[in-house]
């Protein structure tokens, strides 16, 4: 473009220094544009903060992922706390034998117990380490 056309558009001219790396790339993402203008101009109108859409909606899908999985604990919790509430009347009641209950169910029980309380820990750890990367 000649001295006069620039003048008369009021161009800006923009001076950009860049490693052999960075060329390098520039270079190869560039090569179906005639030369680096038009192809920084694209990129331009195109950057829309990507990477920050990106965490979002990964955000998103983990937070969803974490109420449901929190929901399908809740769940298992409750029936476990049924089914050891059985359990223990029908050990009260003579119709299951105490000592298996003592020896057999009980360390179970609390075993389960433990994997329900570390899973939710470690979900909610999950989630206090998204929140900070922020």
């Amino acid at each position: 473009m000649r001295k006069e056309d620039k003048a008369k558009y009021n161009y800006k001219r923009i001076e950009v220094y860049l490693t052999p790396k960075d060329a390098a790339l520039f270079e190869k993402k560039a090569v179906h544009y005639k030369n680096w203008g038009p192809f920084i101009r694209d990129a331009v109108k195109q950057f829309n903060d990507i990477g920050t859409h990106r965490k979002l909606e990964a955000l998103n899908e983990m937070v969803n992922l974490y109420k449901k999985h929190q929901d399908e604990l809740s769940w298992i919790g409750g029936n476990f706390n049924q089914t050891v509430k059985r359990a223990n009347e029908l050990a009260n009641n003579g119709e299951l034998n105490q000592s298996y209950f003592d020896k057999v169910l009980s360390p179970q029980i609390r075993e389960i117990q433990e994997l329900i309380c570390d899973i939710k820990e470690e979900q909610h750890q999950i989630a206090k380490t998204l929140i900070r990367k922020l």
